[in-house]
């Protein structure tokens, strides 16, 4: 994987050259992955799009589900609520 600081982004010669040699390139900032830049085909640039958007939302899904993890469940939430209302009910 290529990477490429901010400040280089002013050097559009070299910048399109890589772009096209390496065909996706990691934009980092204080030496910080910040975006990533990635050659398309004119041609192709709304299904290339759609593409990148499902792998994004993909990755949010798979964040959350793995915080989600973490966290306690809801049914046992909700088994602690019963009994303890059957408790006050005694």
């Amino acid at each position: 994987m290529a990477y490429l600081q901010v400040k280089d982004l002013k050097k559009t010669r070299e910048l399109w050259g890589r772009l096209e040699r390496d065909r996706e390139l990691v934009i980092t900032k204080d030496g910080q992955p910040r975006a990533i830049m990635i050659s398309v085909e004119p041609e192709d640039l709304e299904t290339s799009l759609v593409e990148i958007r499902r792998a994004l939302f993909s990755a949010a899904v798979g964040r959350v589900r793995r915080r989600a993890e973490t966290l306690p469940s809801a049914d046992d939430d909700i088994a602690q609520a019963i009994e303890e209302s059957r408790r006050d009910r005694r």
